[in-house]
């Protein structure tokens, strides 16, 4: 029961190749509608890809300055909630130009297997914005700067 993982290995690593090419289309085409974003600071659900692509492209500004040019999935856990739904915990390991890593960040996901193939419909994420803070602490870059 469930999605397999070689599925879902394939999957998060054409998304992770979505967003190491700073492809904010690429990446909104891999969820589903509505698709919904929650961590301790905000909640949202997005009904169109084009407030996704404009939702995820906000971040690449940010990603540039502290230098993040490769990233690399590792699915930490699956747990299969249906034939077709399955919650993913993804850890996500951010490199620089050298493939040296800057910081770690881990994000639950829930993935369902659509006629078209697998989307996210839901991404919690658990420790991003600290992460992003540590990267920022780490590489000497202010966070509140443009």
């Amino acid at each position: 029961m469930g999605i397999e993982d070689w599925r879902l290995e394939e999957f998060f690593d054409v998304y992770a190749e979505a967003q190491r090419d700073f492809d904010a289309d690429a990446t909104a085409r891999l969820w589903g509608l509505p698709g919904m974003v929650i961590t301790d600071d905000f909640a949202g659900a997005l009904e169109s890809r084009a407030d996704m692509a404009t939702g995820l492209s906000s971040s690449f500004p940010l990603y540039r300055r502290l230098g993040f040019e490769g990233i690399v999935p590792e699915l930490r856990a699956v747990s299969a909630l249906t034939d077709v739904i399955s919650m993913v915990r993804v850890r996500w390991s951010y490199l620089d130009g050298n493939d040296e890593l800057i910081v770690t960040s881990d994000v639950e996901y829930l993935v369902r297997d659509d006629a078209e193939g697998l989307h996210v419909y839901l991404a919690v994420g658990i420790d991003e914005a600290d992460a992003l803070r540590r990267a920022a602490a780490a590489r000497g870059v202010d966070l509140d700067a443009g």
